[in-house]
């Protein structure tokens, strides 16, 4: 495109001819340097003139009365005459064409055009047209006797300017056959022969002038009768058309390519009178609407190719382009001759002939195909569309359903970890909560996925201690490695500030699955997690942050496709390697959607390094203490309150009521909305658990009724949200509708006492 603007560029720099722009009041806003040889101006000296200033008084009003009713119209303009002044005041007559220029909204802003010097043609045609209204070009008398040729007798006017030679050579000749084109000789003679006594007739031929140059010109004859009998006096008046006859042929051969493009175009091109009667459609109409070549379609009017309903708004769409309105391309419903119809995309512009529109010149395109593809696109659009939200409503179903006799699981082999049982079953119970959790853990990954995929899981960036994150990723972990009889040693580089700005949430859940896989396959040996700074420009710190293990290694195939979801090392030497397959594909569009990325480096048998290259941002003021660290709260601190627990789901109420209680609370239970409900008008409450999902009336209902009483009372009731709903957005939703807190199921109990705390302290 670079190229193309510079030659185009090049093109108007050295061209014979002005090109020009200026804006609504006719006020310059670009000019080419031809402007110097042409008026004997620089370029920058008239942007911001107004172009009727170059033009003498007279001139400028002539052309101004011209000006007004373009500008209006808005049309474009073609050969219009002025006369303008040089720099040094000498008089240049000019030859001007433009075009109107619109902005993106349709509004006129200005024209575009190109100048020519024509002031010696103009002193020519001038002189010309004053000469040959005396002479009529060149005048001849000639005599003719029986059959004989003329014979000049006396000539008379531009003689030599026409044809080359003088009077006495052409009187020398005899008649003035011999300067006639030797194709036209014996049409000219015959043409001369068959005149008789009144004739007054034209003709037109070719002449070879005295310089061999072939010219065209029209002989106007009149013939009469002589004094002799058989005698005929031939007057003829010559003027020279070698000009208009250049054009026509110009104009024939024009019209002769356009015809051509015409038939090899896909398109319809047509040309329309005022009344919207076609006067040229090319073949490909033919075709489209069903007619012979025989039929024609000349003389049809193109109205009546469109349904009935439609015609109006054509016609004032025609009207529109014929007085200069910007509209763009229009959609019709043509109608062939067989009465079957099919959609059409038409653009048109109307034909200026002497600055007035004399019809419109069209091309119509056949879009039943792009109609059938959009509509099988909107189709398959729709189809995807239901198939996702099928697949999100079956998430979410599946999700519930696990959730919740997940968190019985969950919540009671966590009560059980304080009693006192035998070893064996301690070992039972740790292989309970292990599977609860790799559960719990394989649900939320699924879940998350679903999420990247969908583009709908957002970052949420905030300040947090670095060296407290790796602390308790290590710690989350520590019963694992002593389990493995492992060793874990930590390398945090002194360059790494403390506080910092990112989604530690998530860059924990990647770290935790490269922690958990580097235990998974490690048999023996030592655990590193080494953190070091690759950059730091301004706030920003890019960290490399590497879990190394001493495992297994992997296959240089392997490592290709281990980022892909549900790709799994199986090796024979570690029977416990499985798992769901979607922990480093997370990890890695985890790590794409923080700006980051992770890479693996193995060799089999020696171990695996996997990097998270993760950029965050330095936090200058000290962070809080609350934004530091998390309450590891195992008993509760606060007020003995009065608690509602609305839950449907026996095994869980169980479970939920032995939590609180153990923490010193009092606990009613309600089986359902209604229930809870009326328990609620009968007794105070200090804070309401309230399970969303319930039967006789759901947990959004309670929440509903209760917050419509309390702005009769007054009061506010703490009311958290209970769910196994756990989508993204489930959160931010219940707490829009009312709920003051909000816990997913499974939770364990510091996440229930966390939440409590914070809406009892508020």
């Amino acid at each position: 495109m670079s190229n193309e603007n510079d030659q185009f560029r090049m093109m108007v720099e050295h061209s014979q001819d002005w090109f020009w722009e200026f804006d609504e009041n006719a006020n310059f806003t670009y000019v080419s340097p031809r402007i110097r040889d042409l008026l004997g101006y620089e370029p920058e000296e008239l942007i911001g003139l107004n172009a009727f200033d170059l033009m003498a008084t007279d001139e400028a009003e002539r052309a101004h009365r011209h000006f007004d009713p373009i500008a209006k119209k808005y049309l474009p303009f073609n050969n219009l005459i002025n006369i303008n002044r040089h720099k040094d005041g000498h008089e240049v007559v000019i030859e001007s064409s433009g075009a109107p220029i619109f902005d993106e909204e349709g509004k006129f802003r200005g024209y575009r055009g190109i100048d020519r010097d024509i002031t010696k043609r103009y002193v020519m045609e001038e002189n010309y047209r004053l000469f040959t209204g005396l002479t009529s070009d060149y005048v001849h008398y000639c005599t003719r006797s029986g059959e004989s040729n003329y014979k000049i007798k006396w000539i008379g006017g531009a003689i030599n300017p026409i044809s080359g030679y003088r009077v006495e050579d052409v009187l020398a000749m005899g008649c003035f056959l011999p300067m006639v084109h030797p194709d036209d000789q014996q049409r000219v003679s015959d043409y001369l022969l068959d005149l008789v006594a009144g004739d007054r007739k034209t003709i037109e031929f070719r002449i070879v002038t005295q310089q061999q140059e072939i010219r065209w010109v029209s002989e106007k004859s009149q013939c009469n009768a002589g004094p002799s009998e058989g005698e005929f006096i031939l007057l003829g008046a010559v003027t020279d058309i070698t000009e208009r006859k250049q054009v026509e042929e110009r104009l024939r051969e024009s019209e002769e390519r356009f015809r051509n493009i015409a038939e090899m175009l896909p398109e319809v091109v047509f040309e329309l009178d005022l009344s919207g009667n076609l006067t040229f459609s090319n073949r490909k109409s033919f075709d489209l609407f069903g007619y012979s070549e025989e039929e024609s379609l000349r003389g049809f009017n193109a109205f009546e190719m469109i349904i009935p309903e439609e015609r109006s708004l054509a016609r004032e769409r025609i009207r529109q382009r014929l007085t200069g309105e910007v509209i763009g391309s229009m959609e019709y419903t043509a109608l062939r001759k067989d009465g079957s119809t099919f959609p059409v995309l038409l653009n048109s512009v109307p034909i200026i002939e002497e600055l007035e529109p004399v019809g419109i010149l069209g091309i119509m395109t056949d879009i039943t195909e792009r109609k059938s593809n959009e509509m099988a696109l909107l189709a398959a659009t729709q189809s995807a569309e239901a198939a996702s939200q099928t697949k999100d409503l079956f998430l979410a179903k599946m999700s519930h359903e696990i959730r919740t006799p997940l968190t019985a699981i969950v919540g009671f082999g966590e009560l059980l970890e304080d009693a006192d049982l035998t070893p064996e079953h301690k070992k039972y119970l740790a292989a309970i909560n292990s599977s609860g959790s790799a559960l719990a853990s394989l649900i939320d990954d699924i879940l998350d996925l679903s999420k990247i995929e969908a583009g709908k899981l957002a970052l949420k960036l905030k300040d947090f201690s670095f060296h407290n994150l790796i602390n308790k990723l290590v710690a989350t972990q520590a019963y694992k490695l002593e389990e493995e009889n492992l060793s874990i040693n930590i390398n945090i580089d002194p360059d790494i500030p403390d506080l910092l700005i990112g989604d530690s949430s998530r860059i924990q859940q990647v770290l935790l699955n490269l922690l958990n896989n580097a235990i998974k396959f490690t048999e023996k040996g030592e655990i590193s997690i080494t953190a070091t700074v690759v950059e730091k420009t301004g706030l920003r710190v890019l960290l490399d942050i590497a879990v190394e293990d001493a495992g297994i290694g992997i296959s240089a195939d392997v490592q290709e496709h281990i980022f892909e979801p549900f790709v799994q090392i199986l090796d024979s030497r570690l029977p416990d390697c499985g798992g769901s397959g979607l922990g480093l594909a997370i990890s890695r569009s985890l790590a794409d959607l923080m700006g980051g990325s992770i890479r693996v480096e193995s060799q089999e048998g020696v171990g695996s390094t996997f990097h998270l290259l993760v950029p965050l941002q330095m936090k200058i003021d000290n962070l809080s203490d609350n934004h530091l660290t998390k309450r590891e709260s195992s008993l509760w601190s606060g007020p003995v309150l009065n608690i509602l627990l609305a839950e449907d789901d026996p095994v869980n109420a169980g479970l939920i009521k032995t939590f609180l209680e153990i923490m010193g609370h009092t606990v009613t239970i309600a089986e359902n909305g209604k229930v809870a409900l009326d328990t609620l008008k009968a007794n105070t409450f200090d804070m309401a658990l309230i399970d969303i999902r319930m039967p006789v009336m759901n947990g959004k209902d309670v929440l509903n009724v209760i917050r419509e009483q309390e702005k009769m009372t007054g009061k506010h009731l703490i009311m958290i949200a209970l769910t196994a709903n756990a989508l993204i957005g489930d959160k931010e939703k219940y707490l829009k509708v009312g709920f003051d807190g909000y816990l997913s199921k499974p939770f364990r109990t510091n996440e229930l006492i966390d939440e409590m705390v914070r809406l009892v302290s508020t």
